[in-house]
């Protein structure tokens, strides 16, 4: 007597697929939802080649006290100065072969039409890698290498920032010279240690060495971005270095616009006093702009340690902590006429909350994001990709998305930061 096995069944039996696609990545990207959509100093949509905008940089300081009949003080003036904001280009690719989109096209077929899946995810991949940004330090880079180096795995000081599949570029601490450009990364792992300065640290494996030593000090950026991205907060609320086109120490007109800097408190990995450090760096902002922050920024980790010292001290319960717009939950910190929020960004840099002034930051665009097409808007988005011999085409298609703005600071000394805060360790980001 035979038996029916499913064994033997097995090539009438069907797969059953059950959808929706089930999202698994990481797709918040609070800053620049904040400052995109509701920077007070809108400086709008834009055409030309850069922003200028004035600031307040001087007192007059014709000023003295004289005895009945005595000389009058020397007559001063007000000073200014003119900050000048860049736009910058930000694209993300896609590309399909044409038998995907034709096969994709039905629900029989697919879950998702395959064009649907890419366009939508390149913006929102765009949108997300822009987040990352505006916490960076203006010059695209995204980790250093301490120690020289030939091999193609090797430690950096930071790994938060780098993904699996990256292509990137290594630049020599001289800014000119590259030792590896558009080599794709295949590992990485985070060697931290919590709560130390190497709580960031970890190594990357490229796909092929560096053409020659790195050097100290030498910076990885994703491919083509050096000196290409936005400002972003780590740049902004420092003590030195340029911004928009100004120095604190150089002068302009004769005059040094020295207020033009961030403020800056060392936590120096404490782990304890943690609410004091926000509130001394509120109070530092204050002094030099008599603006104090409306909120602060930081990593999961850096708000978990400051609620962890709150309910030690038995406090978490009352008024510090509370629900904000967009599911974001934030701790209240003392510091000023109102408490002010600490709110956790998945992309903020580890080790670091930044105090910020909204009132103080702009956001300007020549467009919302669009894709790109020829200038007469009759285009499609669509072309084919040229093949490798001069006048064939591949059965591929490609597009790019493209957003073409900036992050802008209108009063940097209303802004500052805590370094060196105890942290995680990063995660692997995908």
């Amino acid at each position: 007597m035979a038996t029916q096995t499913l064994t033997n069944f097995d090539a009438i039996l069907k797969n059953v697929y059950r959808g929706p696609i089930v999202e698994q990545l990481n797709q918040e990207s609070y800053a620049i939802d904040q400052f995109e959509r509701v920077a007070a100093n809108d400086m709008g949509a834009f055409s030309g080649r850069q922003v200028i905008f004035p600031i307040h940089t001087g007192r007059n300081r014709g000023r003295g006290a004289i005895g009945d009949g005595g000389v009058l003080p020397a007559a001063g003036t007000q000073g200014f100065h003119d900050g000048t904001v860049s736009i910058r280009y930000f694209a993300q690719g896609i590309e399909l072969t044409d038998q995907v989109i034709k096969q994709s096209e039905t629900n029989e077929g697919a879950f998702v039409r395959a064009m649907t899946a890419e366009v939508e995810g390149a913006t929102t991949d765009l949108r997300k890698d822009i987040n990352r940004q505006v916490y960076g330090t203006g010059d695209g880079v995204l980790s250093n290498i301490s120690t020289a180096t030939t091999s193609a795995t090797f430690t950096v000081d930071n790994v938060q920032y780098i993904s699996v599949g990256d292509y990137v570029d290594i630049i020599k601490s001289d800014g000119t010279t590259y030792v590896a450009t558009n080599v794709q990364v295949t590992a990485v792992s985070s060697t931290g240690t919590a709560g130390s300065s190497t709580q960031a640290q970890g190594s990357i494996t490229l796909a092929s060495a560096p053409s020659a030593t790195t050097g100290t000090n030498a910076s990885i950026c994703l491919t083509g971005a050096y000196k290409q991205e936005s400002d972003g907060f780590r740049n902004i609320t420092a003590t030195s270095g340029a911004l928009h086109g100004l120095d604190p120490t150089v002068a302009v007109n004769g005059v040094k616009p020295a207020v033009w800097k961030g403020t800056e408190i060392d936590a120096t990995y404490a782990t304890t006093g943690l609410e004091d450090l926000y509130i001394q760096a509120a109070q530092a902002i204050r002094k030099v702009s008599a603006k104090g922050p409306d909120v602060f920024l930081t990593t999961l980790g850096a708000q978990r340690k400051l609620a962890a010292q709150f309910t030690s001290q038995k406090r978490w319960q009352d008024a510090k902590s509370l629900e904000m717009q967009e599911g974001y939950s934030a701790i209240m910190v003392a510091a000023g006429a109102k408490p002010i929020p600490v709110i956790a960004d998945v992309d903020a840099p580890v080790g670091f909350a930044f105090a910020l002034n909204k009132g103080s930051f702009a956001w300007t665009e020549l467009q919302k994001p669009d894709w790109l097409t020829a200038p007469d808007g009759k285009g499609s988005i669509l072309t084919l990709k040229t093949g490798s011999a001069a006048g064939t085409r591949e059965a591929k298609w490609q597009a790019w998305l493209g957003w073409y703005a900036a992050l802008a600071c209108t009063a940097r000394n209303q802004n500052g930061r805590i370094k060196n805060l105890v942290d995680d360790t990063p995660v692997a980001r995908v």
